[in-house]
């Protein structure tokens, strides 16, 4: 199995004080993984994804990336809502031949003739996986794509992320706040504290001290096998 990324011993602090963000973190991440990067607020969630595509420089360690077709999709994205155009002119702006077939996929095919500033927030977050999966990447980063869609809608949003992960043989670093979503659709869990508190398969982390300690009164039952590295 390919290695798409390793992240080596990664330290990240800001301001003049030099704050600590994220301490000693190292992982790797291969081809078709789904991994679910959880952590409480302020923890370096978006600061790990953010230095992972360069918009962060570390103060040490490093980002080794084994491939070049890495697409990162923020929470959030500023458009110009006042710039008048429909989903289709954006498709056809900003996607690759074949974007129909992954708006199909996503289930935001019936939106092409809509505005792309009346988009709600989780259909717009659908739109841009569209466009990035015809685009073929072999690195996926998503930072909270689920939020602003209802728990219906939320949980066939993660078991369709874990379908592509695995049809497109992508791999998918994806931040989410949904423990029993993310622990029911994944292959393996990165958990943060500012360092990183343990990396396995969901069942595996869950009997991680640590982890208890943060998130134990969050969990619902699940369960599922694989080998955890600490």
């Amino acid at each position: 199995m390919k290695t798409i990324l390793e992240v080596k011993n990664l330290d990240v602090s800001f301001g003049e004080e030099h704050k600590p963000i994220l301490e000693n973190v190292s992982f790797q991440v291969m081809e078709g993984q789904l991994i679910s990067l959880i952590g409480l607020n302020g923890t370096g969630k978006t600061t790990l994804l953010k230095t992972i595509v360069g918009l962060i420089k570390p103060q040490s360690g490093e980002v080794i990336k084994h491939t070049k077709n890495i697409f990162y999709i923020p929470q959030k994205v500023d458009l110009d809502t006042s710039f008048p155009f429909t989903v289709r002119e954006f498709c056809q702006l900003f996607g690759a031949k074949g974007y129909h077939s992954y708006l199909e996929k996503t289930g935001t095919d019936k939106l092409l003739d809509q505005d792309v500033g009346n988009l709600s927030g989780g259909e717009f977050q659908r739109v841009m996986i569209a466009l990035a999966l015809s685009k073929k990447p072999e690195l996926l980063l998503l930072d909270e794509p689920a939020s602003g869609i209802d728990i219906t809608g939320e949980e066939s949003f993660y078991k369709l992320i874990s379908e592509i992960s695995k049809e497109e043989k992508l791999a998918i670093i994806l931040v989410s706040h949904d423990l029993h979503l993310v622990m029911k659709n994944t292959d393996q869990v990165l958990c943060l504290a500012g360092h990183l508190c343990c990396i396995g398969a969901p069942a595996e982390v869950k009997k991680n001290a640590e982890f208890q300690e943060i998130f134990g009164k969050h969990l619902q039952p699940y369960e599922h096998s694989h080998d955890h590295i600490h």
